[in-house]
């Protein structure tokens, strides 16, 4: 292996993929298709990185291949990179580079070929041997959309377990901004089937086959998907959500001796993993959000039972307390509430009708689409400032508003930010965003004058804090503050015995760094209560 091919994966990643590699059981054929003078940067990336893949198992094969060769012609392929794993099986294929969050589904991918087998579930399998009519499945995705991979590895378990009938492409959109374009891409991950959009957004895997075996336009819903029946799993404690605060509660629990199941409604990490950097987690200097969840969640794992992608729809408070979820019931001696925050909306005309088209609450999945685009964010605290910077450094012409006199975030990045030339518009709110198909301006009115403007823009980047996600611990009658926070003591019990909650959830100083020391404390007082029950004390 050469240096260039050693240096794109690391010492530590080649150490583990080397590992991972010596379970491969059937070859598997990488053929990779370049252009000289089509995303060149990324050709050369790509390549690189099959070659020290390759390099790793005499069971990869890595071909280079001539865009405007025969074998091309063959396949279909016709941008450039494209990666195709072994065509003459399976019809999976990336269309750009596996890079970034996306080496992710490329690594589990090859694996899965290599067995031949696709781990869907045994219920996900039975409705697709009822498939009868082909199926093209295209993702689109970003290199920095942590919730991407998820959807594409769904695709490539449908086209894996059918062969036969199903194709799937992940599809980069940053390197092929055209297609991204051509389908009103407005954040990613993106789903269509058979040229029909199903899915804006990170499905769970049952929904997803289901999406895929009767394609149905995307329709936006609010509100939980109904309930159904399923299977009944008994453990000691439920933790709702998968966060900073969820996983050290599992942690902590299950070294306690007490079974754990995680249930988090998409993908570990919550609003930690879309977070560019993080620069105030102790003990290091610097890492991305979702490097700072991946490592997390792979230590929880370790311990607890995590489940991805299954969220609860009801909970049940009793003798056992019940989490129900799309896939079954699960009974807990206790529940630990650390469901986080959603974005805060603006609560203007325009929002929700621009949502996915030009109105976006996540800068790291959907900033891709709006270089040397005009595109405005509103907030002044640092998420606000955190977006706006990394959106400038993807190349978006910015435009920071807010609402007060002066900005809130700290000092450091409002300098940062100053040092952009960038424009801070001060005492301002939005009044309306303003579009036909897609956002195209937005309506600005001065808090101290009243006078209003309009202002063209391609995108508004919504960053004006979170509001708490509350409604499962409402539900059941625990005791929430007024602007929705539950309500905890210093032990994180909630007003109801058994019933724990930690994290954003509960309001404070929401920050990583407290969010897992209140888990910890949630998990601590469970096992208290359940050796020595607390709500018998009362």
């Amino acid at each position: 292996m050469s240096e260039p091919e050693k240096d794109v994966l690391g010492e530590e990643t080649r150490k583990v993929l080397r590992e991972a590699f010596e379970s491969l059981k059937d070859p598997v054929v990488i053929e990779v298709f370049v252009r000289e003078g089509q995303n060149d940067e990324f050709n050369a990336i790509t390549v690189r990185l099959m070659r020290a893949l390759a390099g790793l198992s005499p069971k990869i094969v890595a071909n280079i291949n001539d865009l405007d060769g025969e074998k091309a012609r063959k396949y279909g392929v016709t941008r450039s990179p494209s990666v195709l794993l072994s065509p003459e099986r399976y019809r999976i294929r990336f269309t750009g580079a596996p890079v970034g969050e996306e080496g992710v589904s490329f690594i589990q991918t090859l694996l899965r070929i290599s067995m031949g087998e696709s781990t869907l579930t045994p219920a996900s399998k039975a409705r697709l041997a009822g498939l009868s009519e082909k199926r093209h499945i295209q993702v689109f995705v970003s290199p920095t959309c942590p919730y991407c991979p998820g959807e594409v590895i769904n695709a490539f378990k449908a086209a894996i377990e059918r062969p036969d009938l199903v194709s799937a492409e992940a599809i980069e959109a940053t390197e092929n901004l055209d297609l991204a374009r051509k389908v009103g891409l407005g954040g990613v991950p993106h789903t269509i089937v058979n040229g029909v959009t199903v899915s804006k957004g990170l499905q769970p895997e049952e929904r997803f086959i289901e999406n895929l075996v009767s394609p149905r336009p995307f329709v936006e819903r609010t509100g939980p998907a109904p309930a159904r029946k399923g299977e009944t799993f008994e453990t000691d404690v439920v933790v709702v959500g998968g966060g900073p605060a969820g996983l050290t509660a599992a942690i902590y629990l299950e070294r306690s001796g007490l079974r754990t199941v995680v249930l988090e409604k998409s993908v570990l990490g919550g609003q930690v993993t879309v977070t560019p950097v993080v620069e105030n987690w102790p003990g290091v200097r610097s890492i991305a959000g979702a490097r700072l969840m991946e490592l997390m969640g792979a230590q929880a794992r370790e311990y607890a039972d995590i489940r991805e992608n299954e969220p609860v729809l009801e909970l049940k408070v009793g003798r056992r307390m019940e989490a129900v979820t799309p896939r079954g019931t699960y009974l807990a001696r206790a529940v630990v509430l650390a469901m986080g925050a959603t974005h805060r909306k603006l609560g203007v005309p325009g929002e929700e009708r621009f949502l996915g088209r030009g109105v976006a609450y996540c800068a790291t999945c959907d900033g891709f689409l709006y270089k040397d685009r005009d595109v405005l964010v509103v907030g002044g605290g640092n998420s606000a400032l955190t977006d706006a910077l990394y959106l400038h450094g993807l190349g978006a012409r910015v435009t920071l508003v807010h609402r007060r006199e002066a900005l809130r975030a700290e000092k450091r990045l409002a300098d940062l930010f100053a040092g952009t030339g960038r424009p801070v518009v001060l005492n301002t709110v939005v009044d309306e965003i303003l579009g036909k198909e897609k956002v195209s301006s937005i309506r600005l009115r001065e808090v101290t004058t009243g006078a209003v403007r309009s202002m063209p823009v391609d995108g508004v980047f919504v960053s004006v804090g979170e509001d708490p996600a509350s409604e499962l611990a409402r539900d059941i009658g625990v005791r929430l503050d007024d602007q929705k926070f539950i309500m905890v003591d210093r032990d994180m019990r909630t007003n109801i015995p058994r019933v724990y909650a930690a994290g954003d959830v509960t309001g404070g100083v929401r920050q990583i760094v407290t969010a897992t020391g209140a888990g910890a404390v949630a998990a601590v007082s469970a096992f208290e209560d359940l050796g020595d029950p607390y709500w018998k004390k009362k």
